[in-house]
């Protein structure tokens, strides 16, 4: 039998302090706990006061983000983190935008059927919200871009090719000060890209969109991402026409080596985000 939790507080006294949950719990602190998860950006699907497997991958992609010992066990750090994760949503500068975030908000809802795979053509290009998705990073952010109405940001015309390499040679390069929601951060070393999210949240620490590994997408802070890209350069990037902008050559010394088209068999070398899910012991 599941363990059953209950979480009513005696009248006259105070309240109880968070239970400890795990998968196999149930009661109202579950419910309360998917309530919490989904108001954070990490749906458990219903909140049906049942601790399943949903709600076990939306723990551990929290924890993961919120750098806690990702184990899928909801202790007094995770209660915590998830009782100061509610914050308003940004409000987007244009339709464009509110849309292409509309685009990855879903995808982190959605990470249960969506699967890190380097596959080109890009799965999904020519039909929006397919799943199950098999993408990688700048599969997922191209996504975003394409279902929300955008133009291409690798300048492919959503050909169904793409890599971080054509993104770091088509957009415009902007400094962190001028980010905003809808833009994409991206890093490379040594010229070859490595990873790159789509920005959720502006500001002196974005919040982002990231999908460079299995229970990706998720939200993650930058500080978090550039910590584990050490020694890497950051590309702050823009699609110009995103705001009405017609695009603009890029200064000669600020354009990268003419990207390759690659194909399915060639898929391009993008790092992952696991070392991102190396917590400080003992945090739950």
């Amino acid at each position: 039998m599941p363990e059953q939790e209950t979480y009513m507080p005696t009248p006259g006294r105070a309240p109880k302090a968070d239970p400890i949950l795990k998968e196999g719990s149930r009661g109202d602190a579950v419910k309360e706990l998917q309530m919490l998860l989904a108001r954070a950006g990490f749906s458990a699907g219903a909140a049906d006061g049942i601790f399943g497997a949903m709600t076990k991958t939306a723990v551990m992609n929290f924890q993961r983000a919120r750098g806690l010992t990702v184990d899928g066990i909801v202790g007094p750090a995770t209660w915590a983190a998830l009782r100061g994760a509610i914050t308003p949503e940004p409000t987007p500068v244009s339709e464009l935008r509110t849309k292409i975030i509309a685009e990855a908000q879903w995808g982190i809802s959605n990470t249960s059927s969506i699967h890190y795979k380097q596959l080109r053509p890009m799965d999904g290009i020519n039909q929006r919200r397919k799943l199950p998705l098999n993408t990688d990073c700048s599969g997922f952010v191209t996504l975003c871009y394409k279902w929300a109405g955008a133009s291409d940001p690798n300048g492919l015309g959503y050909n169904g090719q793409g890599y971080t390499g054509t993104l770091l040679s088509y957009l415009s390069r902007i400094s962190q000060s001028q980010v905003q929601a809808g833009d994409l951060v991206l890093w490379a070393r040594n010229g070859k890209g490595e990873h790159v999210a789509l920005v959720l949240e502006p500001g002196s620490d974005p919040m982002l969109v990231s999908h460079g590994e299995e229970s990706g997408p998720y939200k993650v802070r930058f500080s978090s991402s550039n910590r584990y890209h050490s020694g890497a350069d950051v590309y702050w990037l823009r699609l110009s026409s995103v705001d009405g902008v017609t695009r603009e050559a890029p200064p000669e010394a600020l354009r990268a080596p003419p990207p390759q088209v690659i194909g399915a068999t060639d898929a391009p070398s993008e790092v992952g985000l696991s070392r991102e899910a190396v917590p400080p012991p003992g945090k739950h």
